[in-house]
């Protein structure tokens, strides 16, 4: 999806442990504190540029980017606006990624401040309210049960979000607290593909109606 061009400088804003081989420049917050990093892992310096700065103050001047990348970064940002401002100014074009509303729901990362959607080329956010009541089970799952993991990775769009934007990055943040959750749809697909799809149905067919029937219990959660 990253449509980078061979001649684009790319910086990665949050890079974190995994930074993406692309990128040209990283930048971080946090060099000790793996607290809200992915697994808990150590960051990664490596021989590119290495920069620490807070996302909503880039030291950059305006575009001094022709690509950003920020994965995984957005649902923790104090100030979404702020952030989204930061890099349209220092970038001309950009990938975001974050947990869908489904993938927060059903993972759950007490960490993260927003529940994001994508409707209409626009990001819209909400005030993350309440722990998953799954808690890390299906963290566990995703580690130790490989067809599960599966199912998730040939699902990637339904658990995550992502935008891929230029010149413009449109934003909103809602205050919503009622109790509708807004899926875009709540069927869980299995792929085409027969021999995957004959493991899969026997395994997730009971997976799928129990997160369906647990989700629908937990409307209220926000």
């Amino acid at each position: 999806m990253l449509n980078i061009k061979p001649t684009d400088r790319v910086l990665e804003i949050g890079s974190g442990n995994r930074p993406r081989k692309r990128s040209d420049v990283l930048c971080d917050k946090f060099i000790a504190d793996n607290t809200q990093r992915s697994g808990g892992e150590d960051i990664i310096i490596d021989k590119r540029p290495f920069v620490v700065a807070d996302g909503l103050a880039l030291p950059f001047k305006d575009n001094s980017f022709d690509y950003v990348i920020t994965s995984h970064i957005l649902e923790h940002i104090d100030d979404p606006h702020k952030f989204a401002s930061e890099l349209t100014r220092v970038a001309k074009r950009g990938y975001i990624e974050t947990p869908s509303e489904l993938g927060e729901k059903i993972f759950g990362w007490s960490f993260h401040r927003w529940i994001v959607r994508f409707e209409n080329d626009t990001i819209i956010m909400r005030p993350r309210l309440v722990d998953s009541p799954f808690a890390d089970y299906f963290h566990k799952m995703y580690e130790r049960d490989l067809r599960f993991a599966e199912f998730v990775d040939s699902h990637f769009a339904d658990f995550y979000v992502q935008l891929e934007w230029a010149k413009r990055i449109s934003l909103r943040i809602e205050e919503d607290t009622s109790p509708h959750v807004h899926f875009s749809n709540n069927m869980l697909i299995v792929p085409t593909h027969s021999a995957f799809k004959e493991r899969a149905v026997a395994f997730l067919h009971p997976i799928s109606n129990f997160l369906l029937k647990t989700i629908r219990h937990f409307r209220k959660f926000e």
